[in-house]
């Protein structure tokens, strides 16, 4: 948008403080819905405003927590007018939603990148608990807000969601490959769905283990957990 169409937009006052008028504020906001309404979520390029808030809300949400974080908190830490906000976002429930999901994005397609070339199911399974040591920061961040936010009593539909959604994913990936690999011959016939949550469980557990003992060795518990569950999971060799 070009400076005579913002003179346009504000009047006097406005201008001589800087500020936004009326009609530019509804513009820019409608510019921002555009970006959501064509795929039904708003597209958050990296570096972007709404990046650069969801970056900060995730920070603050688990540094502090749920119910005492304000809009006016994320947007003073991001270095924006709290009124910036909402130009991308409805609510603090949107905008809580939408850091879930950009860490739970992030971690998929970081997943998707190191299983592209994975040829077995065992290498399938051991990049998704590997990924947790990678982003075990971020996931910690998630893991902490999502407990907290639980505690409330005002939850949303739309942040549960994002909550699900990402347990969702992990089911679906874990229980796939052990799946395949029971198919293949390379894995006992196991139930799929409880060997994928006995290994979302004790990921979640290390998350929290290491809030209440900052010095637990979180990644070698992890890397002890993979070997244990991949020995349990492979068929013995016959001629071993």
């Amino acid at each position: 948008m070009d400076r005579e169409t913002d003179e346009v937009d504000q009047g006097p006052a406005e201008r001589r403080a800087g500020g936004e008028g009326p009609a530019r504020r509804v513009r820019r906001r409608g510019a921002a819905r555009a970006a959501r309404e064509s795929d039904g979520r708003l597209r958050i390029a990296a570096g972007s405003p709404p990046d650069i808030m969801c970056r900060v809300a995730l920070d603050l949400f688990a540094e502090q927590n749920y119910s005492t974080v304000t809009v006016k908190d994320i947007a003073l830490a991001a270095g924006m007018n709290p009124s910036h906000l909402y130009y991308y976002f409805d609510n603090k429930e949107e905008l809580f939603m939408r850091a879930i999901a950009r860490v739970v994005e992030e971690a998929f397609e970081q997943f998707a990148s190191v299983t592209r070339e994975a040829r077995t199911p065992e290498a399938v399974i051991s990049a998704w608990i590997d990924l947790h040591i990678r982003q075990f920061v971020q996931f910690q961040k998630v893991a902490k807000m999502s407990l907290d936010y639980a505690s409330t009593h005002n939850r949303a539909p739309l942040v549960d969601q994002a909550i699900r959604a990402f347990y969702d994913q992990e089911a679906d990936v874990l229980g796939a490959a052990i799946r395949d690999g029971v198919a293949r011959g390379e894995f006992r016939p196991v139930d799929a769905r409880d060997a994928a949550l006995f290994i979302s469980t004790f990921l979640d557990g290390a998350l929290f283990r290491n809030v209440m003992f900052p010095t637990f060795n979180y990644a070698r518990a992890i890397k002890t957990m993979r070997r244990i569950i991949l020995d349990h999971l492979r068929i013995p060799d016959a001629t071993g």
